[in-house]
């Protein structure tokens, strides 16, 4: 029986790849970069976008029928790595991205390609095209090693071009496929027995496709470079494939890896919350689902059950789902401090922070998160009406239209406690000399009957002062004692620079294709992500019914903070 295939091949080993330090991605940030009143970081990223975008004239398609080829059936790949399958949609006849793609097919080099006929329920398919400019040039030159070592099993890549002269067409698929062939002959005969037949180059301009996806290019006033189904059998502009490198930015084949793994993270989450909206034990409470929203920051009033229900909850996640429609460098973002927050009155005068995330650089499309803010349960025990705050970005940005869909989940999982209680400590400010002396001690008792105690902390670091890269691209240290116990530490050490460790995440939700610096490892965030909030169990330092004392210090290298901000929430919660 064939080996199953691995989730994820193992790496390529090529000698003499190219490779560049952490500080490089730092230096270039700095050099290419600004930063936004709200405090987040503004890399400029791509200066022309990362793509060339001439106006196309449409090209009729050849007359005829479509070829439906052979019926191969669904592969196993689904079992063998046990993937949800979705049927096929036969009604489907989009043609614009985030629509159901329509049926279609298409000549390659092995024969023609009908995606109905294809469809397995559980793969997803890219297709990377070629279009004569200095990007299109970057990208087919580039080694085609990390597109296979960074994608799972379950994706075909397909290529083509936007040229249409027959002999430049196969002028141009040889070239591509000399590439594929010289990644190959790093593998084990396993894996280019697996990846082979997954490889696919189409023997007519993408410009002359049949069907939705050829539609879809003709329609396009901008060349796409790329362009994905995802396994929701939705097109998806695939976004910038530019990566950094010791010669700027420049469009790299394995970039285009994180799509099909971005796509599995999304169909995953889609199904399982969308199990959950109709499981009696989930109570959804809908904050908004709102389309062409313009603002980036509102307030909603929305209805919590009533105190003695939310009692019982003890879990507490928060949908956010987001989709632009714009086409790249009109979705206006960069990558900006979002959150929402739970308002003390009406006005929101006062108000606490649930969850934060970082918006994305421009990318078109859905991105969507489910944030576990359970902690959060704690400030919102008296149900009924309530005020929450919706933040995506600076209110001066470009007030580009997106959808916007935020939902609380809350149930009973049967945890061994529930929050009961909740209070600031902390927020942030400027990390420099005097950051610590604007915190200071903090004084709380928990009431009777609490069974633990936890400090819960959103934190990221913004700003990119000069030598050190603070506090976007350093080690900020944050330390809290409570009763002068054991200190108990936040710190993002060996994080900030990691090449790729923010397309690494794509799995966990970070979209890939932004149109700026999004890959490389923030000092606790990526643009495109939310922040994981930190919880600390400090129980043990605690006396429960008498007053206690939190201190909190900052640092940077031992040292003195040294410069960027630091947006921070720190609460006391409470759990009986």
């Amino acid at each position: 029986m064939e080996a199953l295939p691995p989730l994820m091949r193992p790496p390529i080993v090529r000698p003499f790849l190219p490779f560049f330090l952490p500080f490089l991605i730092g230096a270039f940030a700095c050099a290419v970069a600004a930063c936004g009143d709200d405090g987040a970081a503004s890399d400029s990223g791509i200066s022309d976008s990362g793509m060339d975008a001439p106006s196309m004239m449409d090209s009729a398609p050849p007359d005829g029928a479509m070829d439906t080829g052979a019926d191969a059936g669904p592969p196993d790949i689904c079992d063998e790595m046990g993937l949800e399958r979705r049927p096929f949609d036969v009604d489907a006849s989009g043609t614009t991205f985030g629509t159901a793609a329509g049926d279609f097919s298409v000549e390659t080099s092995d024969g023609p390609f009908r995606l109905s006929d294809a469809w397995s329920g559980c793969e997803s398919y890219v297709f990377l095209n070629y279009f004569d400019s200095a990007t299109g040039d970057e990208l087919w030159n580039s080694f085609a090693d990390p597109l296979f070592e960074r994608s799972k099993g379950n994706v075909h890549y397909f290529f083509s071009t936007y040229e249409t002269v027959p002999t430049a067409v196969a002028a141009r698929m040889d070239a591509m496929r000399a590439n594929v062939e010289e990644a190959f002959s790093f593998m084990t005969p396993e894996d280019v027995a697996f990846w082979r037949p997954r490889v696919h180059y189409l023997t007519t301009s993408i410009r002359d496709v049949e069907g939705s996806l050829g539609d879809l290019v003709r329609g396009e006033t901008s060349v796409q470079f790329a362009v994905g189904i995802d396994r929701a059998q939705h097109f998806d502009p695939v976004g910038s494939l530019s990566q950094l490198t010791r010669s700027g930015f420049l469009a790299r084949l394995g970039m285009a890896a994180y799509a099909s793994r971005y796509y599995d993270y999304r169909f995953d989450l889609d199904q399982r919350l969308a199990r959950e909206s109709r499981d009696s034990s989930v109570t959804v409470v809908t904050l908004m689902d709102e389309g062409g929203v313009t603002d980036r920051e509102l307030d909603r009033v929305v209805t919590l059950p009533a105190a003695d229900v939310m009692a019982t909850f003890d879990s507490l996640e928060v949908d956010v789902e987001i989709e632009c429609h714009a086409g790249p460098g009109d979705c206006s973002e960069w990558d900006r401090i979002a959150a929402i927050f739970w308002c003390t009155d009406d006005s929101c005068a006062e108000r606490r922070e649930l969850v934060r995330w970082i918006t994305p650089y421009s990318r078109p499309g859905r991105r969507r998160w489910a944030i576990d803010a359970t902690p959060m349960l704690g400030l919102l025990t008296a149900g009924g009406a309530q005020t929450f705050r919706v933040v995506m970005g600076p209110t001066w940005e470009t007030a580009t239209e997106r959808d916007v869909a935020i939902r609380l989940h809350l149930s009973a999982r049967g945890a061994p406690n529930r929050p009961v209680g909740a209070e600031l400590a902390y927020r942030g400010g400027p990390f420099d000399a005097a950051y610590d002396d604007l915190h200071p001690p903090y004084h709380f008792t928990p009431p009777a009957g609490t069974t633990r105690i936890e400090l819960v902390t959103l934190v990221s670091g913004h700003g990119q002062t000069d030598g050190d890269n603070c506090a976007e691209w350093c080690n900020h240290e944050h330390e809290m004692r409570v009763n002068g116990g054991a200190p108990r530490r936040i710190a993002f050490s060996d994080m900030a620079g990691e090449a790729l460790g923010c397309a690494d995440l794509v799995d966990e939700g970070v979209i890939p294709g932004q149109y700026g610096n999004w890959a490389p490892l923030r000092a606790g965030w990526c643009p495109g992500l939310p922040v994981a909030a930190q919880r600390i169990d400090v129980t043990d330092d605690v006396t429960v019914g008498s007053e206690n004392e939190l201190t909190y210090t900052a640092s940077f290298e031992g040292g003195a903070p040294r410069g960027g901000s630091i947006d921070l929430s720190t609460y006391v919660v409470y759990y009986q």
